[in-house]
């Protein structure tokens, strides 16, 4: 930093000596760079004159290709920086002027806000070195509001003050910014208050370009539907869906060309015309035999000669919105993988069309799952790296040419579009390196750097790539993506230059990119299994006939993607038959409750070739789950893993609660396993930039469940593997009752703390005494803590049986509890009791049939939720607690006669550290960073079994039951405290006993100091 700031100053010296020549109209802004904004940037630790970076495809400061800003002359746009290896998502921008010209103008900052913005970069510079102004580009662009989205400027002078060049330098120097400093800095600006900080606010709220735009096309497709309607009332959803959807992906199309250069601006306003609707069908016609592809190919709506919506007026301002030259969107700078991030939550909505009626719905699958979950861009760039990447590297063009790659699943296209930047970015790289086995029809020159012909890059698209889906809209934004993708370095002269040989710009990707069912063949048509089969809405498919020449080469070389998540109950009620065809044709789809991406997985590793690599991101439960027997039978029996990284209970899908792995597959036999595990704070995002694997032996990994623990605690496992599990010391690991049809009622009161409850009926309101004998405590899993279950915040529950698990007689309650019984039978109650309509009275009482395990439910037993967020173990000293079913209830341990162990010892261990990193590391994590703590991964908990004749087990054993009683005792304590006084002394005394049974638990399983820093996460 001392070194940059002498730079600096001397700089700043050499301005204010010749301050006046500096500031004369005549000089240029290519002037002001050269001999002070380069040198500025090259002292904060860039490479800008490439001193260093000779590489021209790894310079991390880039002058941008030439773009067309609305109002002015085609001309470059200032400095781009990025951070190795990532040369594609710019950090920030540099936008220069020259120094005459005053910077603090609504035009300028509109400029250097809307590159920015458009990027998803949330800081830009805007300089003419005299000043320095730092712009915020959180904000939808609008040009009169620019001028308040200054976050700091400074004048010359100031960077010769140590202060202000600190600032400066901790922002924007290369190493601050390789350590996150934009994005520290943007999160720590203020989030704007009230309207325009809301979802939908109008122009100048705070939105990222995806979230902006997705919701523009929303508007669109409402408005385009409702007029298509009223043009065409005989239209039904499913057209109505397609026509829109066409009509978008054509405007949107055409203001791509604009932007890029490669048209001239302002087609598509359409302006002077009488009808909007006509002029764009003739542009349209105009344009399909020169670009050819899906987008322009002639619909039997839109094209209609007849056919024109009744709403002129609205498509023509749709046109001319999308056509002003004051929008905030410039798709010279939106990345084309965030138009596919968009488009994928785009299509998670349908027209829906009645004959009065015309409404935008979410898919049913969609409004399931809670919304559209796009894959982040690091992720998918890992996978299509760690795949794709690795099978071409070394390859010349010709090797490549006949290799296939696909997604079977493919949504918008984010997966291909990325295995197809790869496949560009390599073909150019080579070229680049082996310059004399380019041909002339392959790369051309252009300022210095070799680019690929759009024939080169067509005839990749045509070789290389293929994708599959069950929904039509899907594989059409996926085309459309593509035709993006491959012009995206394209202008004027290039697309006519290509026209001059008479060739079509886009190619026909129909063949390459194919609506059907992955899953379901055709012969599901065939034989008497399947009858009345719906084939428009299943969409059978062959991979053999579809895709003829791959599968004679022997499949797909690589298949990459995100399969969809959607638990088989989804599909049973609305699908019986595809529920059965799946069952009947994959190995991974025996169980009865599996999710439907284990039959992807088992179909990729089914249609790609011998050495083909496959790569998926997916929710790791099947590693450990009972639906995940199938799948994990099929890759063992196959041993098809390669590689697996876990991210632990890490989120990657941001908005939801699924947690995730990629899994890679090799149709390889291999010996061992590479796998790699997230621990700790790390973000998903960096753990990937270098993830430490470390390779196991196929054998450690149980056909029955697959344990992805932190490799640096194998030795912890090895040892714990010998040890007696919790199951083989219990009587039973139960659940409580669950909702039956029997007339044995449970009737659940609410506490009034008096001794008497209010009893809820239409006809009877009064209180009724608690009789002792038939009362027990119910007690729902979330009030069930470590070494406490909360009594007060519990209900009551009237049971009518006897400590015996014996179902009192009516005779027996008509004697013995009067009041209760007269209750029980009132007839305006039974009429309530029997309707079973929970909800209708509220949640006041439920109706049970008789549990299995009754008897044991009066025991002495220790509790623990279905899930948690650590271990929650509590005891039932009295064996009074009653406890339901399912997530919101809990599991009983009761502890066999002969085990040598009380149960206070026991329960030390179970609410031990050294329990939840077992936990963690066999059970599944749950929505809301819970754990799972059911019935199968309790039984698996390995417990150290002591010798009360051993001296040494003794004394173990009677300290931890010691330290367990003394916890008991200040958590009831605790639970009561009145101050906050008293309530801070017994937590500190309750922290004080955890950390004791922890250690005393360590001692107890011989662990080492290394180990006991890996079991809580120090190492």
């Amino acid at each position: 930093m001392d070194r940059a700031f002498d730079a600096v100053k001397r700089l700043v010296t050499d301005f204010k000596a010749q301050e006046s020549a500096y500031l004369a109209p005549g000089y240029q802004e290519s002037q002001v760079r050269q001999d002070f904004i380069d040198k500025f940037f090259t002292a904060l630790g860039w490479d800008v004159t490439h001193e260093k970076q000779k590489n021209p495809y790894e310079q991390e400061v880039h002058i941008e290709n030439k773009v067309k800003m609305a109002g002015s002359s085609q001309r470059r746009a200032d400095y781009a920086f990025f951070l190795n290896p990532n040369f594609r998502d710019p950090k920030f921008f540099v936008e220069a002027k020259k120094p005459s010209r005053n910077l603090a103008n609504r035009d300028d900052y509109y400029q250097a806000i809307r590159y920015a913005w458009n990027a998803k970069t949330p800081l830009a510079v805007l300089t003419d070195f005299e000043e320095f102004h730092i712009l915020d580009c959180r904000f939808k662009p609008d040009i009169n509001d620019a001028l308040n989205r200054k976050v700091a400027s400074f004048h010359y002078a100031d960077y010769a003050d140590a202060d202000t060049f600190a600032y400066i330098n901790y922002l924007f120097s290369r190493e601050a910014v390789a350590a996150g400093s934009i994005e520290k800095r943007a999160a720590e600006l203020p989030k704007p208050r009230g309207k325009g900080g809301q979802k939908g606010a109008s122009r100048g709220a705070y939105q990222a370009v995806d979230e902006a735009f997705l919701e523009e096309l929303d508007a669109y497709r409402s408005t385009l539907a409702k007029a298509f309607k009223k043009a065409d009332d005989k239209l039904d959803g499913e057209e109505l869906t397609e026509a829109v959807q066409r009509t978008i992906d054509r405007l949107v199309f055409i203001r791509f060309l604009e932007d890029k250069g490669i048209e001239e601006k302002g087609i598509i306003g359409i302006k002077g015309q009488k009808s909007a609707r006509k002029a764009f069908v003739n542009i349209c016609k105009k344009y399909e035999p020169k670009y050819n592809g899906l987008v322009f190919k002639p619909h039997r709506i839109l094209d209609e000669i007849t056919f024109g919506p009744a709403e002129e007026k609205t498509f023509a301002g749709i046109c001319a919105e999308l056509a002003d030259p004051a929008s905030p969107y410039d798709f010279n700078q939106i990345p084309i993988s965030i138009l596919g991030s968009i488009y994928e939550r785009f299509l998670g909505k349908v027209v829906h069309a009645t004959d009065k009626r015309v409404k935008v719905e979410e898919k049913p699958e969609v409004r399931k799952a809670g919304g559209v979950y796009y894959t982040p861009e690091y992720i998918v760039r890992y996978i299509v790296k760690e795949t794709v990447g690795k099978l071409i590297e070394g390859k010349t063009p010709a090797e490549i040419a006949p290799m296939a790659f696909a997604d079977i699943a493919c949504g918008s296209g984010s997966f291909l579009i990325e295995v197809y930047a790869q496949l560009l970015d390599y073909h150019v790289r080579y070229y680049e390196a082996n310059r004399e086995k380019a041909k002339p029809d392959e790369v051309f020159e252009r300022d210095g750097h070799l680019q690929l012909t759009l024939k080169k890059k067509k005839e990749i698209l045509l070789n290389n790539i293929y994708g599959v889906d069950i929904d039509f809209q899907a594989t059409e934004v996926t085309q459309l993506s593509l035709y993006l993708k491959l012009l995206e370095d394209a202008t004027m002269s290039d697309a006519h230059q290509f026209g001059l040989f008479k060739e079509t710009i886009l190619p026909d990707l129909k063949q390459n990119i194919v609506c059907g069912n992955s899953l379901i063949g055709r012969d599901i048509a065939e034989g008497s299994l399947f009858s009345n089969v719906d084939e428009a809405k299943l969409k059978p498919m062959n991979f053999n006939e579809v895709f003829r020449k791959v599968m004679k080469r022997g499949g797909f070389d690589a298949i990459v993607g995100n399969p969809p998540y959607i638990k088989i109950q989804a599909i049973t009620e609305n699908d019986p038959i595809t529920v059965h065809y799946l069952k009947s044709h994959y190995e991974s789809a025996k169980s009865g409750n599996y999710d439907i991406y284990v039959a992807f997985v088992e179909k990729a590793a089914a249609t790609s070739k011998s050495g083909a690599l496959v790569g998926y991101i997916l929710p790791y439960k099947f590693f450990n789950s009972g639906y995940g027997v199938g799948l994990r039978d099929f890759l063992w029996k196959n041993k098809l893993v390669s590689r697996a990284i876990h991210f632990g209970d890490h989120q990657v899908f941001e908005g939801a609660t699924t947690y995730t792995c990629l899994l890679f597959l090799m149709k390889d036999y291999h010996e061992s396993i590479e796998v790699a595990k997230l621990q700790g704070d790390e973000a998903p995002e960096r753990f990937l930039l270098n993830p430490q694997f470390e390779k196991i032996a196929i054998g450690k990994w149980s056909e029955q469940d697959w344990l992805i623990q932190d490799l640096k605690s194998e030795n912890i496992f090895g040892r714990l593997s010998a040890l007696p599990r919790l199951g083989d010391l219990t009587t039973n690991i139960f659940q409580g009752p669950k909702a039956g049809a029997d007339n044995v009622f449970i009737l659940k009161l609410l506490t009034r703390g008096t001794g008497k409850c209010r009893c809820y009926s239409e006809s009877l309101d009064r209180e009724v005494d608690l009789e002792a004998g038939i009362l027990r405590t119910y007690v729902k899993g979330k009030f069930i803590r470590r070494y406490n279950i909360h009594r007060e915040a519990n209900e009551v529950t009237i049971f009518p049986y006897d400590s015996n698990a014996t179902l009192l007689s009516a005779e027996h309650m008509a004697k013995e509890f009067p009041l209760t019984w007269q209750y029980l039978n009132d007839s305006a109650n039974k009429k309530i009791l029997n309707q079973r309509e929970e909800g209708r009275f509220g949640k006041n009482w439920w109706c049970y049939s008789r549990p299995q395990n009754m008897k044991i439910l009066w025991h002495r037993k220790i509790l623990t939720p279905f899930n948690a967020f650590k271990c929650s173990f509590g005891l039932d000293d009295r064996g009074d607690f009653v406890f339901s079913a399912g997530v919101s209830g809990a599991y009983g341990i009761v502890l066999k006669h002969e085990a040598k162990a009380s149960y206070e010892f026991l329960l030390a261990i179970l609410n031990s550290s050294l329990t939840f990193f077992v936990i963690k590391n066999i059970s599944t994590a749950l929505r809301g960073n819970f754990w799972s703590f059911e019935n199968k991964y309790l039984l698996k908990l390995p417990i150290r079994t002591v010798d009360l004749e051993d001296p040494r087990d003794k004394q173990a054993h009677d300290q931890i039951v010691k330290l367990a009683n003394e916890m008991l005792q200040s958590k009831e304590k605790l639970a009561g405290a009145k101050t906050d006084a008293e309530k801070n002394r017994l937590e500190l005394q309750c922290e004080s006993l955890d950390r004791q049974i922890d250690e005393a638990v360590y001692e107890l399983y011989g662990l080492t100091e290394e180990e006991i820093k890996i079991v809580e996460g120090k190492e």
